[in-house]
C-alpha cells in the first residue's frame, strides 16, 4: 500500500484555517490558539471541509468522501486531530445515522444521505424511544404503511434530542405488526420539516431546552428514505445503538469544555476549582482527585484501544457498552466531586457568578449521563449476557406475533 501523501490535506488546512492557528497548534500556544479559533464560523468551515471530502475521507466520493483506505482516513484523523481542527458536524448524522446508513441502506440513498450529513447541512435526531418502548425499544408502536412509493407514519416518539434543531431524523416503525416484535421494524430517515410533524420542547432539570417530545400525523415518507431493507430495522438498529454508546463512552480525544455531548466540567476544570479554593493540600481531596484522573485515564485507554480495532477493520466489541456504563459513572462522580469543592458556592450564589452557576447547570445535566443512550441497567444486562454468557431473563411472549403482546 502505498504511503500517505498529507499534501492535499495540509493545503486545504492552511489556505482554510484563520492565520496562526497551524503555528499555534504546533508550538502548544493555548493562547494563541484560543485567538484563532474565536476568528472561524465553525459550521462553515466544517461545511467546507465536508464539501471537500475530508470529513470522511474514507467514504466513496460519489458518497461524499475521497475514497481513501481506513489507514489513510485515520492518517488524516491524526493530522486534523494534532491541529485540533473541528471536523465533525452539526447533529448526529455522521457519528449516529452514517454508519447505519453505510452499512444498510442501498447505493441511492447513500447518495442522496451521506453528502449532506459530511457539510452538516442536514443536521439529523433520533426517533427512537416511545412513551411505551424506552429500555423495550423494540416493542414501539409508531406505523409506517405503505401507499405506493411512499410510507405514512403514525406515532409518538419522546427524548428526542436536537428534533428542535434538526433537519432529518433516525426512525424507527413497524412495518409489519404480524410477526415478532424485532422482525416488523423498519429504519427511516424523516424530513423534520415535513408535514405531520409536530415538536415540542421537553424542559431538562437545568433548564436546558435539548429533549423534544415528537408527534408524527400521516407524515409522508418516500421509500427512497428508507434506509434498511424491509423488515430488517433492528439489525440497523443495532449499528446505531453501537455507535451511541461509542459516542457517549468519552471517546473523543480532546474534551475542553463543558459543552460536549455528555455535559459536564473537564477534570482540569474541576482540579482548577480546587487550587482556587485552596484545597489542593487536603491528603483526602488529592487522593479523591487522583481516582478521577485515573478513571479518565482508563477510559481514554479503553477508547483509544477501540479505535484501534475499528481502524484495523475488526468488529466492534463490548467496548461499547463497557466504557458508556463506565464513562457515565465517572462523570458524574467528578461533577459531585465538583459540586463538594464549591460548597456553598454550589447551593447559594450571586447572580454575577456565572462560573458557580455553569459549574451546578453541568451538575445536574450529568444525572443523565446513565439514562441517555441506553440506561446503565440494560448496560450492564448486554455486559452480563454477551460478554460473560449470563442467561437472558426468560421472556414469555418470545417469538410471538408483535400484535398478540400485551403492551
Amino acid at each position: 500500500m502505498a504511503a500517505f501523501d498529507p499534501a492535499p490535506l495540509i493545503d486545504f488546512l492552511e489556505r482554510e484555517l484563520p492565520p496562526g492557528w497551524i503555528e499555534a497548534a504546533d508550538r502548544g500556544d493555548d493562547d494563541a490558539l484560543m485567538a484563532a479559533k474565536a476568528r472561524m464560523d465553525n459550521a462553515e468551515f466544517v461545511r467546507r471541509l465536508g464539501a471537500a471530502g475530508w470529513v470522511s475521507p474514507h467514504w466513496h466520493r460519489d458518497h461524499g468522501g475521497r475514497g481513501l483506505t481506513p489507514a489513510h482516513a485515520q492518517a488524516v484523523f491524526e493530522v486534523m486531530d494534532r491541529w485540533e481542527v473541528p471536523r465533525i458536524p452539526r447533529g448526529s448524522g455522521l457519528l449516529l445515522a452514517a454508519p447505519t446508513i453505510v452499512q444498510w441502506s442501498s447505493e441511492e440513498t447513500k447518495r442522496r444521505f451521506l453528502p449532506p450529513i459530511a457539510t452538516g447541512e442536514e443536521r439529523w435526531c433520533q426517533l427512537f424511544s416511545e412513551p411505551g418502548a424506552g429500555s423495550d425499544l423494540a416493542s414501539l408502536a409508531t406505523t409506517a404503511v405503505r401507499d405506493g412509493d411512499e410510507w405514512v407514519v403514525n406515532g409518538q416518539k419522546v427524548w428526542t434530542t436536537m428534533g428542535h434543531q434538526s433537519e432529518f431524523a433516525m426512525l424507527l416503525a413497524r412495518t409489519d405488526p404480524t410477526v415478532p416484535k424485532h422482525q416488523g421494524i423498519t429504519y427511516f430517515g424523516v424530513d423534520m420539516r415535513s408535514e405531520g410533524v409536530e415538536v415540542r420542547p421537553l424542559i431538562n432539570m437545568a433548564g436546558q431546552v435539548e429533549f423534544n417530545e415528537v408527534f408524527l400525523t400521516d407524515v409522508r415518507v418516500p421509500d427512497l428514505h428508507r434506509i434498511s431493507p424491509l423488515g430488517e430495522g433492528w439489525g440497523a438498529t443495532l449499528t446505531t445503538l453501537s455507535a451511541e454508546r461509542f459516542a457517549l463512552s468519552g471517546a473523543r480525544k480532546k474534551r475542553k469544555a463543558s459543552d460536549e455531548i455528555l455535559g459536564g466540567k473537564t477534570f482540569e476544570q474541576v482540579l482548577a476549582a480546587a487550587r482556587a479554593q485552596g484545597l489542593t493540600h487536603d491528603p483526602c481531596l488529592r487522593q479523591r482527585l487522583v481516582i478521577e484522573w485515573t478513571r479518565g485515564r482508563l477510559l481514554a485507554l479503553t477508547s483509544m484501544r477501540a479505535r484501534a480495532n475499528a481502524a484495523a477493520g475488526k468488529a466492534p466489541g463490548p467496548e461499547g457498552s463497557i466504557t458508556k456504563i463506565a464513562k457515565a459513572a465517572s462523570n458524574q462522580s467528578l461533577q459531585v466531586l465538583a459540586m463538594e469543592i464549591l460548597g456553598a458556592s454550589c447551593t447559594a450564589w450571586d447572580t454575577t457568578n456565572l462560573e458557580a452557576a455553569d459549574f451546578v447547570e453541568q451538575f445536574l445535566r450529568t444525572r443523565a449521563n446513565s439514562i441517555e443512550g441506553g440506561t446503565s441497567e440494560i448496560q450492564r444486562n448486554i455486559v452480563g449476557e454477551r460478554v460473560l454468557g449470563l442467561p437472558r431473563e426468560p421472556d414469555p411472549w418470545l417469538g410471538k406475533p408483535w400484535s398478540t403482546v400485551p403492551r
